[in-house]
Protein backbone atom coordinates (compact mmCIF):
# COMPACT_ATOMS: atom_id res chain seq x y z
CA UNK A 1 0.00 0.00 0.00
CA UNK A 2 2.61 2.15 1.12
CA UNK A 3 5.08 1.83 -2.19
CA UNK A 4 1.88 2.37 -4.70
CA UNK A 5 0.81 5.31 -3.39
CA UNK A 6 4.87 6.35 -3.30
CA UNK A 7 4.77 5.50 -6.64
CA UNK A 8 1.25 7.21 -7.43
CA UNK A 9 2.53 10.03 -5.88
CA UNK A 10 6.16 10.74 -7.76
CA UNK A 11 4.14 10.11 -11.33
CA UNK A 12 1.86 12.72 -10.21
CA UNK A 13 4.84 15.36 -9.41
CA UNK A 14 6.74 14.11 -12.72
CA UNK A 15 9.93 12.68 -10.57
CA UNK A 16 11.52 9.71 -11.49
CA UNK A 17 12.12 7.14 -8.85
CA UNK A 18 16.36 6.00 -8.93
CA UNK A 19 16.08 3.78 -6.13
CA UNK A 20 13.70 2.64 -3.28
CA UNK A 21 13.93 0.98 0.10
CA UNK A 22 12.09 -0.99 2.70
CA UNK A 23 12.74 -2.58 5.65
CA UNK A 24 10.05 -5.34 7.30
CA UNK A 25 9.93 -5.80 10.99
CA UNK A 26 11.95 -2.74 12.45
CA UNK A 27 10.57 -0.76 14.67
CA UNK A 28 11.21 2.75 14.39
CA UNK A 29 10.64 3.44 17.94
CA UNK A 30 12.73 1.22 19.71
CA UNK A 31 15.91 1.08 17.14
CA UNK A 32 17.93 3.70 16.74
CA UNK A 33 18.60 5.16 13.20
CA UNK A 34 22.32 3.70 14.02
CA UNK A 35 21.25 0.27 13.90
CA UNK A 36 18.99 0.71 11.17
CA UNK A 37 21.03 -0.33 7.74
CA UNK A 38 18.03 1.29 5.47
CA UNK A 39 18.67 5.07 6.62
CA UNK A 40 22.57 4.27 7.24
CA UNK A 41 22.97 3.50 3.50
CA UNK A 42 20.03 6.30 2.52
CA UNK A 43 22.31 8.55 4.10
CA UNK A 44 25.10 7.24 2.62
CA UNK A 45 23.63 7.81 -1.03
CA UNK A 46 22.67 11.61 0.13
CA UNK A 47 26.08 12.53 0.82
CA UNK A 48 27.24 11.28 -2.88
CA UNK A 49 23.99 13.48 -4.34
CA UNK A 50 23.01 10.50 -6.34
CA UNK A 51 19.33 11.81 -5.46
CA UNK A 52 17.42 15.13 -4.85
CA UNK A 53 14.42 14.15 -3.08
CA UNK A 54 13.17 11.69 -0.26
CA UNK A 55 9.49 10.76 -0.53
CA UNK A 56 8.01 8.26 2.20
CA UNK A 57 4.59 7.37 3.26
CA UNK A 58 4.30 9.19 5.79
CA UNK A 59 6.99 10.84 8.25
CA UNK A 60 7.26 8.49 10.30
CA UNK A 61 8.51 5.89 8.20
CA UNK A 62 11.70 7.89 9.21
CA UNK A 63 10.94 7.04 12.57
CA UNK A 64 9.48 7.64 15.98
CA UNK A 65 12.12 8.80 17.94
CA UNK A 66 11.82 12.53 19.44
CA UNK A 67 15.38 12.67 20.56
CA UNK A 68 16.96 11.08 17.08
CA UNK A 69 14.02 11.73 14.30
CA UNK A 70 13.42 15.49 13.89
CA UNK A 71 17.47 15.83 13.82
CA UNK A 72 17.98 13.00 10.95
CA UNK A 73 15.05 14.84 8.89
CA UNK A 74 16.89 18.44 9.21
CA UNK A 75 20.55 16.69 8.08
CA UNK A 76 18.86 15.91 5.26
CA UNK A 77 17.17 19.03 4.29
CA UNK A 78 20.66 20.93 5.44
CA UNK A 79 22.58 18.14 3.07
CA UNK A 80 20.80 19.61 -0.27
CA UNK A 81 18.12 16.97 -0.03
CA UNK A 82 14.11 17.66 -0.24
CA UNK A 83 12.50 15.28 2.46
CA UNK A 84 8.43 14.62 0.91
CA UNK A 85 6.13 12.64 2.17
CA UNK A 86 2.99 11.18 -0.21
CA UNK A 87 0.28 11.88 3.23
CA UNK A 88 2.06 15.03 4.57
CA UNK A 89 3.68 16.98 1.79
CA UNK A 90 6.98 18.71 2.33
CA UNK A 91 8.77 19.16 5.36
CA UNK A 92 10.61 22.67 4.86
CA UNK A 93 13.05 24.60 7.63
CA UNK A 94 12.71 28.17 6.40
CA UNK A 95 11.94 29.25 9.91
CA UNK A 96 11.84 28.40 13.31
CA UNK A 97 8.14 27.30 13.46
CA UNK A 98 9.10 24.27 10.53
CA UNK A 99 11.71 23.40 13.09
CA UNK A 100 8.82 23.46 15.54
CA UNK A 101 6.64 21.55 13.95
CA UNK A 102 9.17 18.86 12.40
CA UNK A 103 9.80 18.38 16.33
CA UNK A 104 6.30 18.26 17.58
CA UNK A 105 5.22 15.84 14.79
CA UNK A 106 7.81 12.76 16.17
CA UNK A 107 7.53 13.52 19.63
CA UNK A 108 3.64 13.27 18.72
CA UNK A 109 5.09 9.88 16.61
CA UNK A 110 6.70 8.43 19.92
CA UNK A 111 3.76 9.21 22.46
CA UNK A 112 1.97 7.05 19.57
CA UNK A 113 4.53 4.48 19.64
CA UNK A 114 4.29 4.52 23.68
CA UNK A 115 0.72 4.17 23.90
CA UNK A 116 0.48 1.06 21.30
CA UNK A 117 2.95 -0.54 23.49
CA UNK A 118 1.23 0.09 26.45
CA UNK A 119 -2.04 -1.03 24.67
CA UNK A 120 -0.32 -3.81 23.17
CA UNK A 121 1.43 -5.29 26.66
CA UNK A 122 -1.81 -5.26 28.41
CA UNK A 123 -3.83 -6.83 25.62
CA UNK A 124 -1.02 -9.72 25.82
CA UNK A 125 -1.37 -9.60 29.88
CA UNK A 126 -4.80 -10.27 29.65
CA UNK A 127 -5.08 -12.61 26.90
CA UNK A 128 -2.35 -15.26 28.84
CA UNK A 129 -4.24 -14.50 32.27
CA UNK A 130 -7.51 -15.89 30.61
CA UNK A 131 -5.42 -19.11 30.01
CA UNK A 132 -5.08 -18.53 25.78
CA UNK A 133 -1.61 -18.73 23.59
CA UNK A 134 -0.60 -15.27 23.07
CA UNK A 135 1.13 -16.33 20.03
CA UNK A 136 5.33 -17.37 19.06
CA UNK A 137 6.85 -20.26 19.44
CA UNK A 138 5.63 -23.17 21.89
CA UNK A 139 8.32 -23.89 24.27
CA UNK A 140 10.13 -27.71 24.22
CA UNK A 141 7.58 -29.85 25.95
CA UNK A 142 4.40 -28.02 24.08
CA UNK A 143 2.67 -28.14 20.87
CA UNK A 144 0.58 -25.56 19.16
CA UNK A 145 -2.64 -26.86 17.72
CA UNK A 146 -6.07 -25.36 16.67
CA UNK A 147 -9.47 -26.34 18.54
CA UNK A 148 -11.66 -23.96 16.52
CA UNK A 149 -11.17 -20.97 18.68
CA UNK A 150 -11.83 -18.43 15.73
CA UNK A 151 -10.54 -14.84 16.32
CA UNK A 152 -11.88 -11.15 15.01
CA UNK A 153 -10.05 -11.60 11.83
CA UNK A 154 -12.15 -14.88 11.46
CA UNK A 155 -9.21 -16.84 11.44
CA UNK A 156 -8.79 -20.32 13.27
CA UNK A 157 -6.34 -19.78 15.83
CA UNK A 158 -3.44 -21.71 17.54
CA UNK A 159 -3.85 -23.34 21.76
CA UNK A 160 -0.96 -24.60 23.88
CA UNK A 161 -0.87 -28.27 24.76
CA UNK A 162 1.21 -30.36 26.03
CA UNK A 163 3.57 -32.51 24.10
CA UNK A 164 3.88 -36.33 26.07
CA UNK A 165 6.99 -37.27 23.71
CA UNK A 166 8.61 -33.96 24.66
CA UNK A 167 7.45 -33.40 27.98
CA UNK A 168 8.89 -37.03 29.21
CA UNK A 169 12.61 -35.00 28.27
CA UNK A 170 11.48 -32.19 30.06
CA UNK A 171 10.77 -34.21 33.23
CA UNK A 172 13.97 -35.85 33.09
CA UNK A 173 16.06 -32.71 32.58
CA UNK A 174 14.09 -31.08 35.61
CA UNK A 175 14.73 -34.49 37.69
CA UNK A 176 18.50 -34.79 36.62
CA UNK A 177 18.89 -30.71 38.11
CA UNK A 178 16.80 -31.54 41.25
CA UNK A 179 17.79 -34.86 42.54
CA UNK A 180 21.61 -34.48 41.35
CA UNK A 181 22.64 -30.92 41.20
CA UNK A 182 23.57 -31.76 37.40
CA UNK A 183 23.77 -28.55 34.93
CA UNK A 184 23.62 -28.21 31.44
CA UNK A 185 26.99 -30.14 30.44
CA UNK A 186 26.54 -32.99 32.81
CA UNK A 187 22.81 -33.42 31.45
CA UNK A 188 23.67 -33.15 27.77
CA UNK A 189 26.26 -35.98 28.37
CA UNK A 190 23.53 -38.03 30.10
CA UNK A 191 20.46 -37.62 27.87
CA UNK A 192 23.18 -38.80 25.27
CA UNK A 193 23.67 -42.06 27.10
CA UNK A 194 20.14 -42.26 27.97
CA UNK A 195 19.52 -41.99 24.30
CA UNK A 196 17.32 -38.99 24.84
CA UNK A 197 17.71 -36.64 21.68
CA UNK A 198 15.99 -33.16 20.66
CA UNK A 199 12.73 -34.74 18.13
CA UNK A 200 12.66 -31.34 17.09
CA UNK A 201 16.41 -31.22 15.47
CA UNK A 202 16.66 -34.87 15.71
CA UNK A 203 19.95 -34.03 17.41
CA UNK A 204 21.12 -34.95 21.05
CA UNK A 205 20.66 -31.54 23.82
CA UNK A 206 22.83 -28.60 23.45
CA UNK A 207 23.25 -27.76 27.13
CA UNK A 208 22.39 -23.98 26.53
CA UNK A 209 18.85 -25.76 25.71
CA UNK A 210 19.13 -27.21 28.50
CA UNK A 211 19.95 -24.05 30.92
CA UNK A 212 16.66 -22.60 28.65
CA UNK A 213 14.60 -25.49 29.34
CA UNK A 214 15.49 -24.99 33.53
CA UNK A 215 14.67 -21.28 33.70
CA UNK A 216 11.42 -21.37 31.78
CA UNK A 217 8.59 -21.12 34.33
CA UNK A 218 6.10 -22.15 32.11
CA UNK A 219 6.80 -25.79 32.58
CA UNK A 220 5.15 -25.35 36.12
CA UNK A 221 1.77 -24.52 34.04
CA UNK A 222 1.68 -21.01 33.81
CA UNK A 223 1.17 -18.41 30.75
CA UNK A 224 3.34 -15.56 30.79
CA UNK A 225 3.81 -12.21 28.86
CA UNK A 226 6.02 -9.67 30.05
CA UNK A 227 5.38 -9.10 34.23
CA UNK A 228 1.98 -10.98 33.23
CA UNK A 229 2.21 -14.35 34.84
CA UNK A 230 -1.09 -16.62 34.91
CA UNK A 231 -2.55 -19.11 37.71
CA UNK A 232 -1.19 -22.78 37.32
CA UNK A 233 -3.43 -24.53 34.43
CA UNK A 234 -2.93 -28.38 35.48
CA UNK A 235 -3.43 -29.30 31.86
CA UNK A 236 -0.40 -27.53 31.18
CA UNK A 237 2.03 -28.66 34.04
CA UNK A 238 4.74 -30.60 33.54
CA UNK A 239 6.39 -29.69 36.38
CA UNK A 240 5.56 -28.62 39.77
CA UNK A 241 6.20 -25.25 41.25
CA UNK A 242 8.13 -26.86 44.20
CA UNK A 243 11.00 -28.50 41.87
CA UNK A 244 11.05 -25.80 39.94
CA UNK A 245 11.57 -23.01 42.58
CA UNK A 246 14.50 -26.19 44.20
CA UNK A 247 15.78 -26.55 41.34
CA UNK A 248 16.13 -22.34 41.04
CA UNK A 249 17.72 -22.45 44.40
CA UNK A 250 20.34 -24.99 43.12
CA UNK A 251 21.44 -23.31 40.02
CA UNK A 252 21.86 -20.07 42.29
CA UNK A 253 24.03 -21.58 44.83
CA UNK A 254 26.02 -23.00 42.72
CA UNK A 255 26.79 -19.96 40.08
CA UNK A 256 30.09 -18.75 40.06
CA UNK A 257 28.29 -15.17 41.86
CA UNK A 258 26.60 -16.63 44.56
CA UNK A 259 29.69 -15.90 47.09
CA UNK A 260 30.25 -12.91 46.06
CA UNK A 261 26.58 -11.88 46.32
CA UNK A 262 26.78 -13.35 49.66
CA UNK A 263 29.31 -10.99 50.84
CA UNK A 264 27.52 -8.07 49.78
CA UNK A 265 24.81 -9.27 51.45
CA UNK A 266 26.94 -9.40 54.86
CA UNK A 267 26.69 -13.24 55.19
CA UNK A 268 29.25 -13.33 58.17
CA UNK A 269 29.16 -15.61 61.52
CA UNK A 270 31.99 -15.73 63.99
CA UNK A 271 33.47 -19.09 64.73
CA UNK A 272 35.99 -20.25 66.77
CA UNK A 273 39.19 -21.33 65.69
CA UNK A 274 42.00 -24.22 66.68
CA UNK A 275 43.86 -21.78 68.74
CA UNK A 276 41.00 -20.18 70.18
CA UNK A 277 40.81 -17.45 68.72
CA UNK A 278 37.68 -16.03 67.09
CA UNK A 279 37.26 -14.43 63.50
CA UNK A 280 33.99 -13.17 61.08
CA UNK A 281 34.00 -15.07 58.06
CA UNK A 282 31.54 -15.65 55.19
CA UNK A 283 30.09 -18.45 54.86
CA UNK A 284 26.96 -19.02 52.23
CA UNK A 285 23.54 -20.66 53.07
CA UNK A 286 23.36 -23.91 50.96
CA UNK A 287 21.34 -26.52 50.65
CA UNK A 288 23.15 -27.70 47.28
CA UNK A 289 26.67 -28.65 47.02
CA UNK A 290 29.00 -26.39 44.82
CA UNK A 291 30.00 -29.11 42.69
CA UNK A 292 28.40 -32.07 42.14
CA UNK A 293 31.48 -33.90 40.92
CA UNK A 294 33.87 -36.22 41.99
CA UNK A 295 33.80 -38.79 44.43
CA UNK A 296 34.08 -36.77 47.94
CA UNK A 297 31.13 -36.40 49.79
CA UNK A 298 31.35 -32.67 50.98
CA UNK A 299 31.86 -29.74 48.59
CA UNK A 300 31.11 -26.04 49.40
CA UNK A 301 29.88 -26.72 52.95
CA UNK A 302 33.90 -27.82 54.32
CA UNK A 303 36.26 -25.32 56.13
CA UNK A 304 39.80 -25.55 57.80
CA UNK A 305 39.76 -25.07 61.27
CA UNK A 306 43.19 -23.25 61.79
CA UNK A 307 42.41 -20.37 59.57
CA UNK A 308 38.78 -20.24 59.06
CA UNK A 309 38.90 -20.82 55.16
CA UNK A 310 37.22 -22.55 52.70
CA UNK A 311 38.89 -26.42 51.59
CA UNK A 312 37.94 -28.09 48.28
CA UNK A 313 38.00 -31.19 47.19
CA UNK A 314 40.80 -32.65 44.97
CA UNK A 315 43.05 -35.60 44.33
CA UNK A 316 46.36 -36.63 45.03
CA UNK A 317 49.11 -39.44 44.19
CA UNK A 318 48.09 -42.73 45.98
CA UNK A 319 51.34 -43.50 46.34
CA UNK A 320 55.01 -42.55 44.47
CA UNK A 321 55.92 -45.76 43.30
CA UNK A 322 54.22 -47.04 40.91
CA UNK A 323 52.59 -50.57 40.63
CA UNK A 324 52.39 -52.14 37.06
CA UNK A 325 53.38 -48.70 36.10
CA UNK A 326 50.15 -47.29 37.31
CA UNK A 327 50.04 -44.39 39.97
CA UNK A 328 46.67 -44.43 42.19
CA UNK A 329 44.80 -41.58 42.65
CA UNK A 330 42.65 -40.39 46.05
CA UNK A 331 40.42 -37.56 46.70
CA UNK A 332 41.33 -35.12 48.82
CA UNK A 333 40.65 -31.60 51.05
CA UNK A 334 42.72 -28.90 50.37
CA UNK A 335 43.21 -25.72 52.46
CA UNK A 336 42.60 -23.11 50.15
CA UNK A 337 44.74 -20.74 52.13
CA UNK A 338 47.41 -22.87 53.14
CA UNK A 339 47.64 -23.91 49.44
CA UNK A 340 48.04 -20.30 48.02
CA UNK A 341 48.55 -18.15 51.29
CA UNK A 342 50.80 -20.36 53.05
CA UNK A 343 52.09 -17.76 55.73
CA UNK A 344 47.77 -17.40 56.51
CA UNK A 345 47.30 -20.77 57.91
CA UNK A 346 49.08 -23.26 60.07
CA UNK A 347 47.14 -26.20 59.63
CA UNK A 348 47.73 -29.37 57.53
CA UNK A 349 47.56 -28.70 53.78
CA UNK A 350 45.30 -31.95 53.02
CA UNK A 351 43.36 -34.07 54.41
CA UNK A 352 42.22 -37.64 53.28
CA UNK A 353 38.46 -37.60 51.61
CA UNK A 354 38.22 -41.19 52.64
CA UNK A 355 38.73 -41.20 56.08
CA UNK A 356 36.40 -37.61 56.72
CA UNK A 357 33.85 -39.09 54.51
CA UNK A 358 33.44 -42.34 56.64
CA UNK A 359 33.05 -40.11 59.68
CA UNK A 360 30.66 -37.96 58.43
CA UNK A 361 28.73 -40.38 56.34
CA UNK A 362 28.48 -42.46 59.74
CA UNK A 363 26.88 -39.93 61.25
CA UNK A 364 24.13 -39.09 58.19
CA UNK A 365 23.77 -42.67 58.05
CA UNK A 366 23.09 -42.47 61.79
CA UNK A 367 20.77 -39.20 61.88
CA UNK A 368 18.59 -41.10 59.10
CA UNK A 369 18.21 -44.38 60.61
CA UNK A 370 17.09 -42.49 63.23
CA UNK A 371 14.67 -40.34 61.90
CA UNK A 372 12.97 -43.58 60.97
CA UNK A 373 12.02 -44.71 64.41
CA UNK A 374 10.27 -41.37 65.45
CA UNK A 375 7.01 -40.04 64.65
CA UNK A 376 6.50 -37.12 62.86
CA UNK A 377 3.39 -35.82 65.57
CA UNK A 378 5.96 -36.13 68.30
CA UNK A 379 8.60 -34.08 66.33
CA UNK A 380 5.83 -31.46 65.73
CA UNK A 381 4.42 -31.69 69.33
CA UNK A 382 7.34 -31.37 71.13
CA UNK A 383 8.86 -28.66 68.77
CA UNK A 384 5.53 -26.51 68.50
CA UNK A 385 2.87 -28.31 70.06
CA UNK A 386 2.92 -26.23 73.95
CA UNK A 387 3.85 -22.94 71.91
CA UNK A 388 0.74 -23.27 69.46
CA UNK A 389 -1.62 -24.05 72.16
CA UNK A 390 -0.69 -21.30 74.03
CA UNK A 391 -0.84 -18.89 71.00
CA UNK A 392 -4.11 -20.26 70.65
CA UNK A 393 -4.88 -19.73 74.42
CA UNK A 394 -3.82 -16.15 74.32
CA UNK A 395 -5.79 -15.37 70.97
CA UNK A 396 -9.11 -16.69 73.06
CA UNK A 397 -8.73 -14.27 75.69
CA UNK A 398 -8.03 -11.12 73.55
CA UNK A 399 -10.71 -11.71 71.47
CA UNK A 400 -12.92 -11.70 74.84
CA UNK A 401 -11.70 -8.62 76.13
CA UNK A 402 -12.14 -6.96 72.39
CA UNK A 403 -15.66 -8.12 72.44
CA UNK A 404 -15.96 -6.88 76.11
CA UNK A 405 -14.55 -3.09 74.59
CA UNK A 406 -17.22 -2.75 71.66
CA UNK A 407 -19.78 -3.18 73.96
CA UNK A 408 -18.55 -0.62 76.14
CA UNK A 409 -18.25 1.47 73.69
CA UNK A 410 -21.29 1.29 72.93
CA UNK A 411 -23.06 1.61 75.87
CA UNK A 412 -20.70 5.04 76.00
CA UNK A 413 -21.93 6.52 72.54
CA UNK A 414 -25.09 5.97 74.21
CA UNK A 415 -24.34 8.02 77.22
CA UNK A 416 -22.80 10.44 75.01
CA UNK A 417 -26.15 11.46 73.60
CA UNK A 418 -27.77 11.34 76.93
CA UNK A 419 -24.82 13.68 78.54
CA UNK A 420 -25.58 15.91 75.05
CA UNK A 421 -29.21 16.74 76.07
CA UNK A 422 -28.16 17.32 79.42
CA UNK A 423 -29.98 13.72 80.72
CA UNK A 424 -26.57 12.37 82.34
CA UNK A 425 -25.20 12.91 85.32
CA UNK A 426 -21.91 12.88 83.24
CA UNK A 427 -20.53 15.68 81.35
CA UNK A 428 -19.89 15.12 77.26
CA UNK A 429 -15.83 16.06 78.65
CA UNK A 430 -15.91 13.43 80.64
CA UNK A 431 -17.94 10.70 78.67
CA UNK A 432 -15.56 11.71 75.36
CA UNK A 433 -12.40 11.32 77.80
CA UNK A 434 -13.43 7.58 78.87
CA UNK A 435 -14.47 6.54 74.94
CA UNK A 436 -10.89 7.17 74.37
CA UNK A 437 -9.58 5.43 76.76
CA UNK A 438 -11.63 2.11 75.10
CA UNK A 439 -10.88 2.91 72.12
CA UNK A 440 -6.97 3.01 72.87
CA UNK A 441 -7.66 -0.12 74.07
CA UNK A 442 -9.18 -1.73 71.28
CA UNK A 443 -6.39 -0.76 68.90
CA UNK A 444 -4.11 -2.32 71.60
CA UNK A 445 -6.14 -5.42 71.72
CA UNK A 446 -6.45 -5.69 68.01
CA UNK A 447 -2.55 -5.05 67.28
CA UNK A 448 -1.82 -7.55 70.15
CA UNK A 449 -3.86 -10.32 68.22
CA UNK A 450 -2.87 -9.58 64.71
CA UNK A 451 0.58 -10.09 66.19
CA UNK A 452 -0.09 -13.25 68.17
CA UNK A 453 -1.91 -14.77 65.55
CA UNK A 454 1.10 -14.03 63.12
CA UNK A 455 3.06 -16.20 65.21
CA UNK A 456 0.34 -18.77 65.35
CA UNK A 457 0.55 -18.86 61.69
CA UNK A 458 4.48 -19.19 61.96
CA UNK A 459 4.00 -21.87 64.15
CA UNK A 460 1.87 -24.07 61.65
CA UNK A 461 4.03 -22.93 58.82
CA UNK A 462 6.82 -24.44 60.99
CA UNK A 463 5.00 -27.62 61.45
CA UNK A 464 4.80 -28.03 57.66
CA UNK A 465 8.22 -27.73 57.53
CA UNK A 466 8.92 -30.08 59.83
CA UNK A 467 6.52 -32.41 58.67
CA UNK A 468 8.02 -32.04 55.28
CA UNK A 469 11.26 -32.41 56.44
CA UNK A 470 10.38 -35.79 58.17
CA UNK A 471 9.04 -36.98 54.94
CA UNK A 472 12.42 -35.60 53.06
CA UNK A 473 14.47 -37.88 55.63
CA UNK A 474 12.84 -41.11 55.54
CA UNK A 475 13.20 -40.96 51.69
CA UNK A 476 16.82 -40.09 52.24
CA UNK A 477 17.19 -42.97 55.01
CA UNK A 478 15.61 -45.61 52.22
CA UNK A 479 18.25 -44.38 49.54
CA UNK A 480 21.37 -43.47 51.27
CA UNK A 481 23.41 -46.44 51.76
CA UNK A 482 23.13 -47.56 47.91
CA UNK A 483 22.60 -43.69 47.18
CA UNK A 484 25.15 -43.15 43.72
CA UNK A 485 28.17 -40.43 44.82
CA UNK A 486 26.36 -37.41 43.54
CA UNK A 487 23.00 -38.06 45.34
CA UNK A 488 25.25 -38.89 48.76
CA UNK A 489 26.58 -35.20 47.96
CA UNK A 490 23.48 -33.54 47.55
CA UNK A 491 21.82 -35.45 51.09
CA UNK A 492 25.07 -34.09 52.63
CA UNK A 493 24.56 -30.89 51.28
CA UNK A 494 21.00 -30.54 52.08
CA UNK A 495 21.61 -31.82 56.03
CA UNK A 496 24.74 -30.14 56.58
CA UNK A 497 26.21 -26.34 56.89
CA UNK A 498 29.37 -26.69 57.43
CA UNK A 499 32.26 -29.59 58.40
CA UNK A 500 35.22 -27.82 60.26
CA UNK A 501 38.68 -30.03 59.73
CA UNK A 502 41.84 -29.80 62.06
CA UNK A 503 45.17 -31.50 62.72
CA UNK A 504 44.55 -34.61 63.51
CA UNK A 505 41.42 -35.04 61.99
CA UNK A 506 39.23 -33.57 64.43
CA UNK A 507 36.06 -33.03 62.61
CA UNK A 508 33.34 -30.67 63.73
CA UNK A 509 29.74 -30.76 61.88
CA UNK A 510 27.09 -27.93 62.24
CA UNK A 511 23.99 -28.96 60.94
CA UNK A 512 21.70 -26.21 58.45
CA UNK A 513 19.42 -24.29 60.45
CA UNK A 514 16.29 -25.91 59.83
CA UNK A 515 17.64 -29.52 59.90
CA UNK A 516 18.78 -28.75 63.45
CA UNK A 517 15.51 -27.74 64.45
CA UNK A 518 13.95 -31.01 63.19
CA UNK A 519 16.76 -32.94 65.18
CA UNK A 520 16.19 -31.41 68.43
CA UNK A 521 13.47 -33.35 68.99
CA UNK A 522 15.68 -36.62 68.49
CA UNK A 523 18.22 -37.69 70.99
CA UNK A 524 21.70 -38.75 68.67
Amino acid sequence: MQKQRCHEFAAQMGWEIVREFSEKGVSGFKVSAKQRDAIQEIQREAALNTFDILLVFMFDRLGRRDDETPFIVEWFVNNGIEVWSAEEGQQRFDSHVDKLLNYIRYWQASGESIKTSIRTKTRLGQIVMEGRFRGGYAPYGYQLVKKGRIGKKNRELFDIEVNPLEAAAVRRIFDLADQYGYGGRRTSTILKEEGIINLRTGEPFHYSSIQNILINVAYTGVLRSGESVSEIFPELQIITPEQFERVQKGREQRSAEYLTKCEAAGCLQTIQLKDGSEMDVSRPPRSYPRKNMGSALLSGNVYCGHCGGRLFASTARKTHHPVDGINGRVAIYKCYNRTQHKGSCDGPTTYRAEKVDAVVSKIIHDVLQKAGTVRESDIVSQQIGATASDLQKQIRQAKLELSKKHIELGKLEGLMLDSLDGKCVFTPEQVKSRMDSVQEAMTSLSANIESLESRLHDSEQIAKELTAQHKQLLSWAEMFDNATPAERKLIASHLIRAVTLTRGYGIQIDFNISEAQYLNGMEL
